[in-house]
């Protein structure tokens, strides 16, 4: 970007939070959460969150106006700095500057096998096992990807080689389920993908691998107080999703 160009993109920035402190002014609700809202998700909690988050939302929160975007995480970040979204489910930490993490939630990560594995059942795995797997990986670009790949250095795994790609945790599930592979799967989504196919699980003895979520927005907003009423909805729900 030119240099005119991250200076004007600095007044929209200002332009844009100032109208969100407009907005929950004209509100007159003293920081109830209330208006347009466009909360950005990464792919891996979307699915296994909303079905629960929209109607706490509706219950909570009559008077928002909410918009779903489901993205990987660079591009909501980019999205948030940009405006384009006001606030975003990520896993933390971003080590973004100018952004507000306001911590959600916890979850361990399940080991997804073929029905009849011979850890399938297991519950006192140790990262160790990982190096004699096959582990399967979504694309590039989403975070549960990078995890995956550091908990396989912290053991010096070699994930699985081949052409298998997916850009959905799904459809890495379902290639487990047809042989394919092992893969690493947040326990949120355990529930939903666990019940597409021929499947088997394993569990870490502790220390848990997994990851911590939690709720982004512009240091700058004017909206602050409203996200965290949101993000305490959002840790209660996906706390209980992800048990």
């Amino acid at each position: 970007m030119t240099t005119a160009g991250t200076h004007l993109l600095e007044h929209a920035r200002a332009t844009l939070d100032a109208a969100d402190g407009f907005v929950s002014e004209a509100s007159g609700m003293g920081g109830r959460l209330s208006g347009p809202l466009r909360l950005g998700l990464i792919p891996t909690v979307a699915p296994y969150v909303l079905p629960a988050l929209l109607p706490a939302m509706r219950t909570e929160f009559p008077d928002v106006n909410a918009h779903i975007v489901e993205d990987q995480t660079d591009r909501l970040l980019a999205s948030l700095r940009s405006g384009t979204i006001d606030a975003a489910v990520v896993a933390l930490p971003t080590e973004e500057s100018g952004i507000v993490e306001i911590p959600l939630y916890a979850e361990d990560f399940v080991l997804v096998v073929p029905v009849g594995h011979e850890l399938d059942g297991r519950r006192d795995l140790t990262l160790s096992v990982l190096v004699d797997l096959p582990i399967l990986l979504l694309d590039d670009g989403h975070c549960l990807r990078d995890q995956t790949l550091d908990l396989c250095r912290s053991v010096d795994a070699v994930p699985a080689a081949g052409d298998t790609r997916a850009t959905s945790l799904a459809t890495v599930v379902q290639c487990v389920a047809g042989g394919l592979g092992v893969t690493l799967v947040p326990r949120s989504a355990v529930a939903v993908e666990m019940g597409k196919g021929a499947l088997g699980r394993a569990e870490f003895a502790d220390p848990k691998p997994g990851r911590r979520m939690g709720l982004v927005h512009r240091a700058s907003s004017g909206r602050a107080e409203e996200y965290r009423e949101l993000s305490a909805l959002v840790s209660r729900i996906g706390s209980a999703v992800a048990q």
